[in-house]
């Protein structure tokens, strides 16, 4: 096993010398692309080996073997798993284990290797952010090729722990007199052809103009699918108390377009209010002087202004006006909602209260995935993606730790670990003085470095 690391370690140096020492130029995509196709065959070559030697290492302790009932039922099973270096192929074996009647790869638990999976867990990690973003099919395309079907996308997806997608405050508590809050929802087809409503919650601190664009600073995004709206403010709440210094914040102006869960976060937020975001409430105008256009710039006035008398006095008249019934009960429907959500509307010009980016958030964070495009989802995909996507919004990153992980059935002794990676130790002081490469007289970059290496007595 000493000899295959050696000569793994020979085949690397005499291919990179020998691609480098080719006559021709190489232009910068064939170094990257040639240099990556070598390392990566030499990194699998490795993991193999490593994985055949642990092997190895766990059949020849018999003693251990005997302790927990384990004998070998079959040798040399082939194993494929794709790796982001490539695909890892290697051998491993079979045991039978009597106690329980069962069969198992011991090297595949100790490595944690399911047994059902193709691809490796930081492959499956890639896949899953990119799927936040992008469909299955095209996640499977980014990061393996689409060597696995969409369904496999869709199932890791699912296995990844919705109790570790959670961004960890740091740091002291901010300190900042306001705080807003964007609250809307997006309307989201599912395969049984309902819709499903994700209300989303975005906390920022303002904004901030960016050439022509504004800008919210320091957002984070809470969805509250799956759950109550109650349980949805909670987290909100939670993340407020522990991300500022409520001591020295003064006011939480909660922006949305009016509807009751919305006005729920009264109960949970302190020194808040509602304000009623100009786009749910341009929409509302819009909508009532529909056909009566001349009375829009009045209405629109009233309202911003503050003006209630003249408000009323102008909805009397779009009503008289109005030739139908029904357009006479869309006018009161307005006039309603104006009047309850006068003291969010008002707020504009007594509190000097700058518009909010409800729909701007909805399109960006959810209808962008969820329902900007014909689909249909099922409930339990709904809730993964979501979770995943409003973790990546907020800045995490998917790494192999947010899988699920099988509890292993059976501990391999770290002695036996030990004899495994004595085989790469004892290589790592096996000089570079018997590669025919630095004997061959060519001089490049490369082996000007690696005779230095060699020379002085380093170690690979």
């Amino acid at each position: 096993m000493n000899t295959i690391v050696i000569q793994n370690c020979k085949n690397f140096i005499n291919k990179i010398l020998s691609f480098m020492s080719e006559t021709h130029t190489n232009k910068l995509e064939e170094l990257e692309t040639g240099l990556e196709t070598i390392t990566y065959d030499f990194i699998l070559n490795m993991m193999k080996i490593y994985l055949e030697n642990l092997d190895k290492e766990i059949k020849a302790d018999k003693k251990w073997r005997k302790q927990n009932g384990l004998v070998v039922e079959r040798n040399n099973d082939k194993r494929e798993i794709l790796t982001k270096f490539g695909m890892l192929t290697y051998h491993r074996t079979y045991f039978y284990h009597k106690k329980n009647d069962t069969y198992i790869y011991l090297v595949d638990e100790a490595l944690g290797i399911a047994p059902y999976d193709r691809v490796s867990t930081a492959v499956a990690a890639d896949m899953v952010e990119y799927s936040s973003d992008n469909s299955y099919a095209k996640s499977s395309l980014h990061a393996t090729g689409g060597i696995v079907s969409r369904q496999t996308v869709m199932n890791k997806t699912r296995k990844v722990n919705e109790e570790k997608l959670k961004i960890e405050t740091k740091g002291p508590k901010r300190k900042v007199q306001v705080l807003h809050i964007d609250a809307d929802e997006d309307h989201v087809a599912l395969q049984d052809g309902k819709n499903a409503i994700v209300p989303l919650i975005t906390i920022y601190e303002g904004t901030k103009r960016i050439a022509k664009r504004g800008q919210c600073i320091n957002p984070h995004h809470i969805h509250g699918f799956g759950q109550g709206i109650e349980e949805t403010w909670l987290k909100v709440a939670n993340y407020i108390y522990d991300r500022y210094d409520i001591d020295y914040l003064k006011r939480i102006y909660i922006h949305g377009d009016g509807a009751l869960w919305i006005k729920t976060g009264l109960e949970w937020l302190p020194k808040s209010k509602t304000v009623l975001d100009k786009y749910h409430l341009n929409k509302a105008i819009f909508e009532a002087t529909a056909g009566q256009e001349q009375y829009r710039k009045a209405v629109y006035s009233s309202i911003y202004e503050g003006d209630l008398p003249r408000f009323s006095k102008l909805v009397n008249e779009l009503k008289q006006t109005a030739q139908s019934p029904k357009k006479r009960e869309r006018i009161n429907q307005f006039k309603n909602y104006i009047k309850n959500n006068w003291k969010a509307i008002t707020i504009y010009k007594k509190e000097g209260v700058g518009g909010s980016c409800t729909e701007g958030h909805i399109s960006h964070v959810l209808s962008s995935r969820f329902s900007s495009r014909p689909m249909g989802w099922s409930k339990k995909g709904l809730k993964a993606i979501a979770d995943i996507r409003i973790y990546c919004q907020n800045g995490g990153k998917i790494t192999p730790n947010h899988f699920t992980k099988a509890k292993q059935q059976y501990k391999i002794k770290q002695e036996t670990i030990k004899k495994a990676k004595e085989v790469f130790s004892k290589t790592t002081y096996e000089k570079l003085n018997n590669i025919p490469v630095f004997n061959m007289g060519k001089k490049t970059p490369i082996s000007t470095i690696l005779k230095g290496i060699q020379r002085s007595g380093y170690a690979i």
